[in-house]
């Protein structure tokens, strides 16, 4: 009989392979990994507690990816990990649900947690969203919809898109708190693309799969997040599609968000992409200046920290839309003042961006837009990118967009290879490697990559 791992043992292996492998520098572990205490390991769940207000946030962003892969390798049954604040209730509220349980047999209270695979931030409410011109319509349509989930059949399914880091999750968990607020009748299902993947694969193989099914039957509303993540998964899109027709029938309220309209989904079949066409479609942004000014202000606000307009607007003019990546140099601010007990000056907010790059996020952008912006840097035609052409800086260019396309989008190496005309698994595999490899060995093409992916932040 396999040995039962405990919160703590699996987060001691964690660290020791993160040492051993050299993952992250020593200091960082010192200094943000080893102060957390693994408190709880439940349903896939590692919940790690810290006593540093601001630590939350950097973990998520720098280094709870990696750590997931580490754990995963050590447990197959792990799913994720959550930080949270030493002695804050939120986690309770916010911890994961698995997608299946004994309906049947759940008390009432039971019944309204259990539909959230995901979970779902108590602050990501419609309240807390910071309304702008540029994202008004996805957040009132939102709103709305919430109000009297699938009354319109024109509204069905809505369907969020933008790049990472402009509010999508936001607005949709939003939906999901509003809903569990104003209806609590009714069962709300949220997950991502990931998740729904990973549970119908797991129940497939496992050959419960009326169980799967039975989750979506008995939902009212399906909230969908980052549907992209679905790119060249056949048989998973094929369940997608038979839900989507059964709920649409019934129906039932249905939201998605993705990193781009409908119609750029590269991966998808067309029967999916024109039901996702349906109802309402609206676009999120941040671009605007004013936008990410107002953002900025209020997470400086809620952190207590206190910036100048002149310093906020440094801030919004040096980085990119990313709403994370505000985030997390308001926690960068707001540490590093703590550590040095520091006023926060401007020179400070310069400190914390001086060592920050602007670069895409994975899954960030449409590999349209991605080649476009390379051919475009490399002055080359879109055309001659995806022909056979072997001319010299028509290849580098090549190779440079199966480079960001495997970075900065959750497509296979076989979907890559058809946006680029057709390339086989071992062609792109080798140009990636190829440019990876004089990344690190010839500055100029390091600095090339640097400044496409600055077009791409910005554009």
């Amino acid at each position: 009989m396999a040995k039962k791992i405990t919160p703590q043992s699996l987060w001691e292996n964690v660290i020791a392979m993160a040492i051993e492998k050299k993952i992250f520098q020593e200091t960082s572990i010192n200094h943000w990994l080893k102060p957390l205490v693994a408190t709880k390991y439940m349903d896939g769940i590692l919940v790690l507690e810290t006593a540093n207000n601001f630590a939350p946030q950097i973990l998520n962003t720098r280094y709870k990816k990696k750590l997931n892969e580490i754990a995963k390798e050590i447990d197959e049954n792990f799913l994720n990990m959550k930080f949270v604040v030493a002695g804050e209730e939120q986690e309770q509220n916010a911890k994961e649900i698995p997608l299946v349980q004994n309906i049947e047999n759940a008390t009432k209270k039971q019944v309204k947690k259990m539909f959230f695979s995901h979970p779902v931030n108590p602050q990501y409410t419609f309240a807390e969203f910071v309304e702008t011109s540029e994202n008004q319509l996805a957040a009132a349509s939102a709103l709305g919809i919430s109000n009297n989930p699938g009354a319109t059949q024109r509204y069905n399914p809505l369907f969020i898109y933008g790049r990472a880091g402009v509010g999508k999750t936001h607005i949709l968990q939003a939906m999901a708190n509003e809903i569990m607020r104003n209806k609590p009748q009714l069962k709300t299902l949220l997950l991502s693309g990931d998740e729904f993947y990973r549970s119908f694969s797991a129940h497939i193989s496992k050959s419960i799969y009326d169980d799967f099914e039975n989750v979506f039957r008995q939902a009212d509303v399906i909230l969908f997040d980052n549907i992209h993540e679905l790119s060249g998964k056949k048989e998973a899109q094929l369940e997608l599609y038979k839900i989507f027709n059964k709920s649409h029938q019934q129906k039932k309220q249905m939201a998605f968000t993705a990193n781009c309209s409908p119609e750029q989904l590269s991966g998808f079949q067309d029967r999916i992409i024109t039901r996702l066409q349906w109802g309402l479609t609206v676009k999120l942004d941040t671009q605007n200046q004013e936008t990410r000014a107002a953002i900025l202000t209020n997470m400086a606000q809620k952190s207590k920290i206190k910036l100048s307009i002149e310093e906020i607007n440094y801030i919004v003019d040096n980085c990119s839309e990313n709403i994370h990546e505000l985030q997390g140099i308001v926690a960068n601010i707001a540490v590093s003042a703590s550590i040095n007990k520091t006023p926060i000056t401007s020179e400070a907010v310069r400190d914390a961006l001086k060592n920050r790059n602007l670069e895409p996020v994975k899954g960030y952008y449409a590999p349209k837009t991605i080649i476009e912006a390379v051919c475009s840097y490399y002055k080359i035609d879109v055309q001659d990118v995806k022909s056979k052409s072997r001319v010299a800086h028509i290849a580098w260019g090549r190779q440079v967009s199966v480079y960001f396309l495997k970075k900065y989008t959750p497509l296979p190496l076989q979907a890559i290879g058809a946006e680029l005309g057709g390339k086989n698994h071992s062609t792109i595999l080798h140009s990636f490697n190829e440019v990876k490899n004089k990344i690190n060995s010839d500055e100029r093409i390091s600095k090339e990559i640097k400044e496409i992916s600055n077009i791409l932040a910005r554009s």
